[in-house]
């Protein structure tokens, strides 16, 4: 997808603002798919329900898959639908997040031109416009901004915007100039230890140093390699290429091999002469004229002294002196030679042949240690051989970090996104209406007792999905209390109610002795005789605390028309108040209860009812922003304490009507 506005429109999200289902973890599942062969959808699903699960919205398939298949091109993950080198060393890092938003700095020049502006403000909380001002057009505004936040640069609310500074930091400082040639050996070097597994450091090297021509340093990859990879023209890697490289460089073991082996074992005596010196060689008859470490004086006289004690060693392997004196060159080792008396020789392809060494040598010939090298050499040659003996090489790499992935997208998720929800219900429970009531509810109906008795079955062997409505109401309730909430507002939305307020009316009146304040949603059609109730079961038990209690009702007519007391309300098509809903605290700290039970015995205690109970915070905030939508238009319809107290004699009408 060339141009990722359409896409971006589709998934972007407002509070936070990003890009629904996109994150590092979901752009290197993608990028595993394409190394894998596998559709993105089925890749992107477990970052999709992630999604789901925390922002309790749902987005088309088409444009989340869309939106990462043009993220990896642009990021030069994927060149031309192959994986591309960079996309290798992603995939084979255990924890490839900070390279993929190092890549984006890298390769998007409007995202770093944003984070370097962002990285000058001081404060890590800043307000929108500030953000907003750094957005040159369209594209900034749709595709950019929402992408830094979802790869976790920043937090963007509509007012303000949290800045990750650790994460700005340092994929901006991963930014600096660097040897192009160094940083495509190292990362050839990572990707050749993932794909020949069995592969020591020295084969690594030279199946490297074959393939492009550099040999790469010691180092691991680090982010400012990954920016150098992602600031270049991507690179595709030739499986081919690489292939032949293992087959030649395996025929060059086979060689060496063969070579090391000549030395540990030679066919034939060596043609050596042995010049007899006035007195024992040692370290001080080396000459002066050169100038000469301690190691290479000693170096030199101990291959002599083994050469001469030995003469089948006359070809002598220049890797045993560079590995037991490792600041000894090659080079160094040749002049120190040819400053040792009676010592002629020739230095060429990791061999010193020699033709004349002195008869006596004052040092001790270390034939045993070179004899364990030789020997180790051997061995250290044809596992190599072995390593490379497979016959193909399979591109791309296998991604490592699929399943890290998935559980880090996981474990991203708010705690309140993953919170009990239940499904609520009464229907009629024998044992918690007791046999009394039950008697009289079946009398000497034998259906009816077949139904008693079948309620009770089902009751002891409901799933642990279902809860009861007076159940959930407790827990809400209990939850004000149980909990250090700091909104503290208990929200109850129901047409009607009877006596049932009376049984919770304790729980209400510690709510609010801890604080909480009430806010009561019902309809303005009660008779007299309701409000008495209402009176009775709840105003008056809280009498100390009505300071904190707010009741409005909402009623409207569906033809606007003037109201008088001594019309007959049936015929005004009167709408209200229909949603039963509790709520306690904040989105992020309470619990909201809703379906199609009143606060009324009926609804608790006999009639069929369902709803849902749940903590989960993204359902609490939709519930608490419906309900008070619906108490901000009541406004003008809120009760007085003092209306109440003198109960009305007759039907409420809408203060908009009257």
């Amino acid at each position: 997808m060339s141009d990722p506005l359409n896409a971006a429109n589709e998934l972007r999200t407002q509070s936070p603002e990003r890009l629904w289902a996109l994150s590092a973890e979901s752009v290197y599942s993608a990028l595993a798919a394409k190394a894998t062969g596998e559709p993105i959808q089925e890749r992107l699903e477990p970052h999709v329900r992630t999604e789901i699960i925390r922002t309790n919205d749902e987005r088309g398939r088409d444009p989340v898959v869309s939106i990462h298949e043009w993220l990896l091109d642009e990021l030069g993950l994927v060149h031309n639908g192959t994986i591309s080198l960079l996309g290798m060393v992603v995939l084979i890092s255990d924890e490839p997040q900070p390279f993929i938003r190092t890549a984006t700095v890298a390769r998007l020049q409007p995202a770093e031109m944003v984070l370097r502006s962002c990285n000058e403000i001081e404060e890590d909380n800043v307000p929108r416009r500030e953000l907003d001002s750094l957005l040159a057009d369209e594209w900034d505004e749709t595709v950019l901004a929402p992408l830094l936040g979802s790869l976790g640069f920043m937090t963007i609310y509509p007012d303000s915007v949290d800045l990750n500074r650790e994460r700005i930091d340092s994929s901006l400082s991963a930014q600096q100039t660097m040897s192009t040639e160094t940083v495509v050996a190292e990362a050839y070097r990572d990707i050749l230890s993932r794909v020949i597994e069995s592969a020591d450091a020295v084969c690594l090297e030279d199946l490297v140093q074959r393939l492009i021509g550099t040999t790469p340093t010691k180092g691991e990859l680090e982010m400012a390699e990954v920016a150098n990879l992602a600031s270049t023209q991507a690179i595709t890697v030739d499986e081919t290429e690489i292939e032949d490289a293992v087959r030649n460089q395996r025929q060059e073991y086979e060689d060496e091999f063969d070579q090391v082996r000549s030395l540990l074992v030679p066919s034939t005596e060596a043609d050596l002469e042995r010049v007899n010196t006035d007195q024992s060689v040692g370290l001080d008859d080396v000459s002066e004229d050169a100038d000469l470490s301690a190691d290479e004086r000693e170096a030199a006289l101990k291959v002599v002294a083994t050469v001469a004690a030995y003469p089948v060693l006359a070809t002598f392997d220049m890797h045993f002196v560079t590995e037991r004196w490792p600041s000894v060159t090659p080079y160094s080792l040749y002049q120190a030679l040819s400053s040792v008396p009676g010592v002629e020789c020739e230095v060429s392809d990791g061999l010193v042949e020699f033709e004349t060494v002195p008869e006596a040598v004052d040092v001790e010939a270390v034939r045993d240690e070179y004899t364990k090298h030789l020997v180790e050499r051997c061995s250290d040659i044809q596992s190599r051989i072995d390593t490379l003996s497979q016959e193909t090489v399979s591109l791309p790499p296998t991604p490592v970090a699929t399943e890290s992935m998935v559980v880090q997208d996981y474990e991203s998720i708010d705690s309140g996104a993953i919170a009990p929800t239940y499904f609520t219900y009464t229907l009629v429970d024998p044992d918690a209406l007791g046999e009394q009531k039950m008697d009289g509810y079946a009398g000497d109906s034998r259906g009816l007792g077949r139904e008693r008795a079948r309620l009770r079955r089902w009751h002891e062997r409901r799933s642990s999905g279902l809860k009861p409505y007076t159940a959930m109401t407790d827990r809400l309730f209990s939850l004000g209390l149980e909990r250090n909430i700091e909104d503290k507002v208990l929200r109850i939305m129901t047409p009607f109610d009877d006596d049932t307020f009376n049984e919770y009316v304790a729980q209400i009146r510690r709510l609010l002795e801890h604080g909480f304040e009430l806010r009561l949603l019902t309809r303005h059609t009660k008779e007299p005789w309701e409000w008495r109730r209402l009176q009775r079961n709840l105003l008056s038990e809280i009498k100390e605390h009505r300071d904190r209690v707010t009741v409005r009702t909402y009623s409207r007519f569906k033809e606007h028309q003037r109201v008088t007391p001594d019309m007959d309300f049936r015929d005004l098509n009167e709408i209200g108040i229909h949603g039963k809903l509790q709520t306690v605290g904040a989105p992020e700290e309470g619990a909201a209860l809703l379906g199609s039970a009143n606060f009324m015995e009926n609804s608790y205690d006999w009639n069929p009812e369902c709803g849902i109970y749940t903590e989960r915070t993204q359902f609490v905030d939709a519930a608490i922003e419906f309900f008070d939508i619906v108490w901000d238009i009541s406004a003008a319809d809120e009760l007085s304490i003092e209306r109440l107290q003198e109960i009305p004699d007759h039907q409420l009408i809408p203060t908009y009507y009257s």
